[in-house]
């Protein structure tokens, strides 16, 4: 409740210094079945298709599923005016509206992951929305083919290989010949922008690619995985930082910005190398890794900046999924590069971790600024990468301890019912990544990192 009633302050005062108001051209539609012909064909006076739709410019002269998700494509302002937009519907949320019993959890977490597939015959079908918006009722972020990495490692490790195999595949069918993917659409003032990102890319082929080539043993998940990382350092920076993305539509990378979560390119590097036993895997491993640390760790405050600026400048306060991936990359580049400088900023961002976690076992969105709310995609991430360095420090019995009220939190917060039944809700005043402010918001990564915490605990 202090969080919405800090929430509704913040937005109240954003309007009222005039700095809510909207200045893009473009606005999202959704695509339901009563727009679509028995040929799978949109449905259009002809009149209204304006001149662009999502990435597509022009626009085609005639529209398909295929080409649309079923929600946040992206048109101009006045076009589609018989199609409705994304994300209008709202309901009061209550956070008495959630929680689940222990042994329920689990299976509801699973349902929650089986519930977000997109319908077949959309683009990207049979991948997986990466979010659900409860206060409209919606699914969201269709075009995050990367977050489908995550279900693939969860399959794998809870033994559903068929499961597994499916989304594998289809994350192989989208790799382009540069060996990277695009791996989600990010929004400007001229509308969507395809990303091929080196970082969301190195999570995709750490977590589906490489993750299944150990489960099986076939070699094109790992030809694969190869030919991601390749492009990763023949596109990184001399220093070994890499882009944070390459913009397809303009053809040049992004340098004005760069992003914590980057960190997680050292876990498909670390891996790769214990995997193939290549120096060079381990070279680029270790430049990249002293790199991070230096541009984005805050020795003051033991933790992770959010972003760098275009001279490499921290900006923001330390986000706790930025926390999250920096340590899904550290901790396994710690174990091979045995370097007592990345043991230690791992153990102190640790320490800070479990310090700055709340009574009941969350973290805020944004731990130098609590008020913005809690982070539900990055609890169970958090979790599971403490019970991964308790693997190696079981004399630290205070990981433990904090993955199991992380655990509890994560059940405590969990939908019992309705459409977005299965995911791990909270509210946060930042609602820059599900395009929607002020939102009881569920990330499917959440459930699948929830669903291995649970194994974890248990093997434990």
């Amino acid at each position: 409740m202090k969080y919405e009633l800090y929430g509704s302050l913040h937005r109240t005062a954003k309007k009222l210094l005039r700095r809510s108001n909207s200045t893009s051209s473009y606005r999202m539609i959704s695509i339901h079945e009563k727009n679509i012909n028995c040929d799978g064909y949109i449905k259009t006076t002809g009149e209204e298709l304006g001149t662009y739709i999502n990435d597509m410019v022009p626009n085609p002269e005639v529209l398909r599923t295929q080409d649309l998700f079923p929600v946040e494509n992206i048109v101009s302002e006045e076009t589609f005016p018989s199609f409705e937009d994304s994300f209008q519907k709202r309901r009061k949320c209550k956070e008495s509206q959630l929680g689940v019993e222990n042994d329920n959890a689990a299976k509801l977490w699973m349902e929650f992951v089986h519930n977000s597939e997109i319908p077949q015959g959309y683009r990207n079908g049979g991948l997986h929305y990466a979010g659900y918006i409860l206060d409209c009722e919606e699914w969201c972020l269709p075009s995050w083919i990367w977050t489908n990495a995550a279900l693939v490692r969860m399959y794998c490790r809870i033994g559903e290989l068929d499961k597994a195999r499916i989304i594998a595949d289809k994350i192989i069918e989208l790799q382009q010949d540069c060996g990277g993917w695009i791996v989600r659409n990010d929004y400007d003032s001229e509308g969507a922008v395809p990303v091929v990102a080196p970082n969301d890319s190195a999570y995709t082929a750490n977590n589906a690619c490489l993750e299944f080539y150990l489960s099986t043993g076939e070699q094109k998940y790992l030809d694969a995985t190869v030919k991601c990382a390749e492009w990763i350092i023949d596109t990184a920076r001399e220093d070994g930082m890499v882009y944070v993305g390459y913009d397809i539509k303009r053809k040049r990378w992004q340098k004005k910005h760069n992003i914590v979560d980057v960190g997680f390119t050292a876990g498909l590097f670390a891996r790769l190398y214990e995997c193939t036993k290549e120096e060079k895997y381990f070279a680029f491993l270790k430049r990249f890794t002293d790199k991070f640390i230096e541009l984005f760790y805050i020795p003051t405050s033991n933790g992770f900046a959010t972003s760098l600026d275009a001279e490499d400048k921290q900006l923001g306060g330390m986000f706790g999924r930025g926390q999250a991936w920096a340590l899904e990359g550290l901790i396994p580049a710690s174990r091979v590069l045995k370097d007592d400088k990345v043991t230690g900023v791992v153990q102190n961002t640790i320490d800070t971790i479990i310090r700055e976690q709340d009574k009941q076992g969350g973290w805020a969105y944004n731990i130098s600024r609590p008020m913005m709310g809690l982070d539900c995609k990055a609890i169970s991430i958090i979790a599971c990468s403490l019970m991964n360095w308790y693997k190696d420090h079981p004399e630290q019995t205070s990981l433990k301890d904090a993955s199991e009220k992380a655990y509890q939190w994560c059940i405590r917060h969990t939908l019992p019912e309705g459409r977005g039944k299965g995911g791990i809700y909270s509210y946060t005043t930042e609602g820059a990544i599900v395009h929607h402010l002020y939102t009881w918001t569920a990330f499917v990564y959440g459930s699948s990192y929830a669903i291995e915490l649970k194994k974890i605990l248990a093997e434990v």
